[in-house]
């Protein structure tokens, strides 16, 4: 089965972002994943648009509370990274032929995304994860996995569900 996903993350407490995040449910499910650090936010409804400018407005705003990173993969094939501080995208790595090939970065994570882009999306992502403290395996979840975990009975039972 070939996947896509979206995860998105935000360094700040899971207090502050559970309480920014009841707004932004846009009628549909949202997850919020402890990993201090980091929380790592998989909403339902941005997940199946897939609109990158969708994804980019929402982690402008999540940025407000704090550094946040996004990871889009379509069809495991395709891939956008964004890194946002205070409101404002710092850096941008997109790859593929619906989203169009851009590189943009500050000197310090130059390298790093150059490196990523010459990866497998998937690996990409757990990358770029590893590389800002954030776990690999929350980079590279979506909604739907985390859905399909609650269905079995294997979510932690930090996780937070909003509607």
């Amino acid at each position: 089965m070939v996947r896509s996903f979206l995860s998105l993350h935000v360094e700040a407490p899971l207090a502050r972002v559970l309480a920014w995040a009841q707004g932004k449910t846009q009628g549909a499910g949202v997850y919020l994943v402890p990993d201090p650090p980091w929380v790592s936010l998989y909403h339902e409804a941005l997940e199946a648009q897939e609109d990158p400018q969708a994804i980019r407005a929402f982690l402008k705003e999540l940025s407000q509370l704090g550094r946040a990173l996004a990871f889009l993969v379509l069809a495991e094939e395709e891939l956008l990274f964004l890194l946002a501080e205070g409101g404002e995208v710092q850096a941008e790595l997109a790859q593929g032929k619906e989203l169009g090939k851009r590189l943009m970065a500050p000197s310090e994570l130059k390298l790093h995304l150059e490196k990523a882009a010459r990866m497998p999306p998937i690996s990409a992502v757990q990358a770029l994860a590893a590389h800002f403290g954030l776990h690999p395996d929350h980079a590279a979840l979506g909604f739907l996995d985390l859905l399909e975990a609650e269905e079995t009975g294997g979510l932690p039972e930090e996780v937070v569900y909003l509607e």
